[in-house]
């Protein structure tokens, strides 16, 4: 089992894996989210929390971090849209490499085969599927086991996946429902305070 990687969050203090907090770097003397932890520099980590975000961007918490004076800061809620994207972004990546890989299922009929076989871990529904599809597509005992997530429309699942509209859409392998599941959580409790 190798060692998993801390970083504190520059707002709260908190030790937090790798995983669970958000890299930034000061550019050309901006502040970027740097989501896929690929940007050169001097980088810090706060927690994907609004609360934490605020606290994070002031003035003197930037420049003590990325050991800069002069940064022009974004507006916490400029920095949380282009979070959601590098989020959003990310679980498009998940569920077409899944597609790819062959471990998602797509449409009505082929969902509820794969949920009927338990071979399910989480399923996506479109913002715009009616309620009673949603309903009707799980079964009370499969309500249960089966995590369930509402994320994009119809056209934009659609787009990803090479079709015209999907409305729900289940992913079979674990490693990518968890990916999705944990990425599709951290969008929400960034999203909910800002909608």
């Amino acid at each position: 089992m190798g060692h998993e990687p801390v970083r504190t969050c520059i707002a709260c203090r908190g030790s937090f894996t790798k995983n669970d907090v958000v890299r930034i770097v000061a550019a050309s003397g901006s502040v970027i989210v740097d989501y896929r932890e690929k940007l050169p520099g001097r980088g810090a980590y706060v927690c994907p929390r609004p609360e934490c975000i605020r606290k994070a961007l002031s003035r003197e918490s930037l420049s003590r971090a990325l050991h800069t004076a002069r940064l022009t800061l974004p507006s916490p809620e400029e920095f949380i849209a282009r979070l959601a994207a590098g989020i959003t972004e990310k679980i498009r990546s998940l569920v077409t490499m899944s597609a790819k890989a062959g471990r998602l299922v797509a449409g009505y009929s082929a969902v509820r085969d794969a949920l009927g076989k338990g071979s399910v871990f989480v399923l996506i529904c479109a913002r715009d599927l009616s309620g009673g599809t949603k309903e009707k597509v799980l079964l009370p005992d499969e309500a249960l086991r089966v995590r369930r997530t509402t994320l994009f429309t119809k056209d934009e699942m659609g787009q990803m996946l090479g079709r015209e509209e999907i409305g729900i859409a289940g992913i079979e392998d674990k490693g990518f429902a968890e990916a999705v599941w944990k990425e599709a959580e951290r969008l929400k409790s960034l999203i909910k305070v800002h909608q």
